[in-house]
């Protein structure tokens, strides 16, 4: 039997333990702080300023890779963000670390990226700091360095904007169930098939979803289009749309409902389910999503809405997907006084007739 430890051994032990733990918490912070990865960001002579930097030196930062921006060439410099967006996907990094000034252009393009794939933007200071940035300083010796935060979002608002989307969802369900039986009705009168079309789109964080809309084409409409191989051809270069004027396929009913806008009554359903909300960017196509520039994938933070701020903004010289900055101005900006504001020029646009979204 092992003899007792005396106060003063029992003592010396704790002492040691303690000195033990202390060492190995310090270990574990010091491993913590070298695995904070990044990929440097910047004019190709401002990099030495990200990669020489004490914070990088002393190991709080370890730098993955350097991408050297053409802060001249927009081409160039978004080829290089691509491939920094790339690495945050792959898991590969942690963090942007801008080094010095890349422009307002290229600043929010960057800003995108990490809105879009949830990193934190470093940056050496001096450089661009935008509206809806709060700089935080992380680095206050030689060469400042700051993390660009994003304003938070109030606490409440996305669950006070998911309770107004079940309530008015549900309540929009049922005043308008009578109204979507009698047009079902019509639509399978008119062209014999389901009533309810079902289409695969992008919603939030990238997920793929079935998107509901009456359907406003004939059943054979996919043979209708790949009979005539010239308009079949028109169909994939105009980015897989066809002026609705032109359009064997869209029915008497189905053109009546596009104007209303009464075709995408269903998509109530989308909201009710959580797949969509009231007010967001429209859901997207794989196919032209699949071709995003990184930084557009930022309008997947949000879930997609019935409407949007493109919808009421746009000019009708561009595709919603050419002008993805609308859709990025509300997730930067949102907010419920901005849901209404949308809501209500939704309203009088549907009572003008521009047609669906």
């Amino acid at each position: 039997m092992p003899e007792p430890e005396t106060p003063v051994e029992f003592r010396a032990v704790q002492r040691n333990r303690a000195a033990h733990w202390i060492k190995s918490a310090q270990s574990r912070v010091r491993i913590a702080r070298a695995a904070r990865r990044v990929v440097a960001l910047g004019a190709p002579s401002d990099l030495p300023r990200a990669l020489l930097h004490p914070a990088v030196v002393g190991g709080r930062f370890s730098v993955v890779e350097s991408i050297a921006l053409d802060i001249e060439d927009a081409d160039g410099a978004l080829a290089g963000l691509a491939e920094a967006a790339q690495l945050v996907r792959d898991g590969r990094v942690d963090a942007l670390l801008v080094a010095g000034q890349i422009g307002p252009t290229n600043m929010r393009r960057v800003a995108d990226v990490a809105l879009a794939f949830h990193c934190e933007v470093l940056a050496v200071m001096p450089t661009e700091v935008l509206a809806e940035h709060e700089p935080v300083v992380v680095w206050t010796d030689e060469g400042p360095l700051i993390q660009l935060a994003r304003l938070p979002r109030h606490p409440f608002h996305d669950a006070v904007k998911r309770c107004i989307d079940v309530v008015l969802s549900a309540i929009g369900l049922i005043v308008a169930a009578p109204l979507l039986i009698v047009l079902g009705l019509l639509v399978m009168i008119e062209s014999p098939g389901t009533p309810i079309f079902k289409h695969t789109r992008i919603g939030f964080r990238g997920r793929k979803f079935s998107c509901l809309k009456l359907r406003t084409m004939r059943a054979d409409a996919e043979a209708v289009l790949r009979a005539d191989r010239a308009m079949y051809e028109e169909y994939r270069q105009n980015h897989f749309k066809i002026p609705e004027s032109r359009d064997p396929r869209v029915t008497k009913l189905g053109r009546f409902l596009r104007q209303t806008s009464l075709d995408e009554l269903p998509q109530l359903w989308n909201v009710l389910a959580g797949e969509m909300t009231l007010v967001g960017p429209r859901p997207e196509l794989p196919n032209i999503v699949a071709g995003y520039e990184p930084w557009q994938h930022s309008r997947h933070t949000v879930r997609p809405g019935l409407t949007g701020w493109w919808q009421v903004k746009r000019d009708g010289t561009r595709l919603m997907h050419e002008a993805t900055e609308l859709d990025i101005y509300y997730v930067l900006n949102c907010s419920l006084l901005l849901d209404i504001k949308i809501l209500a020029l939704t309203a009088g646009a549907v009572v003008r007739g521009r047609g669906s979204f």
